[in-house]
Order: C-alpha cells, then sequence, then structure tokens
C-alpha cells in the first residue's frame, strides 16, 4: 500500500519544493525591477487613475494591428505581416546576396548589444 502512493508524495514533495523556491526568488527582486515594473504601469495607465482597465491594457495591441495593416482593411494579410521582417532583412543583408552570412549578423549583434549597454547606463 505505501509503496504505491509513494511517487505521489515525491511528487507532491517536489512541488511544494518548486513552489518555495520561487517564492524566494521573486521575492529578492531587485529595485530596478520593481521601478521597471511601475513605469510600464504608470504607462499603460493612460487616464492616470491609477488602474489599468481593459480598454488601456488592449490598446497598445490595438495600435500595433493598425500599424500592421497597411491597407486599413481590418485584416493583416502576409505582405502586411512579413513587411517589417523583409526590410529588415534587406538592411542587415548589406552585400545584398539574399543571405546573411556572420559578418553581417555580427555588425547587429555588436549594435544591439551597443543599445542595451547604453540603456543600462541610463538606468
Amino acid at each position: 500500500m505505501k509503496q504505491r502512493y509513494f511517487p505521489v508524495l515525491i511528487g507532491a514533495g517536489l512541488l511544494v519544493s518548486v513552489s518555495i523556491i520561487t517564492g524566494l526568488a521573486n521575492a529578492n527582486i531587485d529595485d530596478a525591477s520593481n521601478k521597471r515594473g511601475k513605469f510600464m504601469a504608470k504607462k499603460l495607465d493612460i487616464n492616470n487613475d491609477g488602474m489599468i482597465s481593459l480598454e488601456e491594457l488592449t490598446s497598445r495591441q490595438d495600435k500595433r494591428f493598425q500599424m500592421l495593416d497597411l491597407n486599413g482593411d481590418g485584416m493583416i494579410n502576409k505582405t502586411e505581416f512579413y513587411g517589417r521582417i523583409v526590410t529588415m532583412f534587406e538592411k542587415m543583408d548589406s552585400n545584398g546576396d539574399g543571405s546573411l552570412d556572420d559578418k553581417e549578423i555580427s555588425k547587429v549583434k555588436l549594435h544591439h548589444s551597443g543599445k542595451m549597454k547604453n540603456k543600462k547606463k541610463r538606468v
């Protein structure tokens, strides 16, 4: 009888352990992360009433949808969806051969890592 419940007890013990570890990990959130969360919440609170409504939460996605819906028909077709990706790829493909080599990818990595360093310095 005990052998039948042993895997269940082990599973339950692991589940409790993981939840405790997760709780302790989340309790040590640094101030920068907390400030970033508050900043994002304030940014979402469009009418500054101290609360985020469903309308405020979804308005950002509506704006993104409208940016992608280039012809304004209320639908995003394949060309509209991939348009930004194609533009980005073409910018990255500096030699215009239709593929990205290590040198082109390294340029993008360096460019983005520089942006990340600048963002960290501003905080």
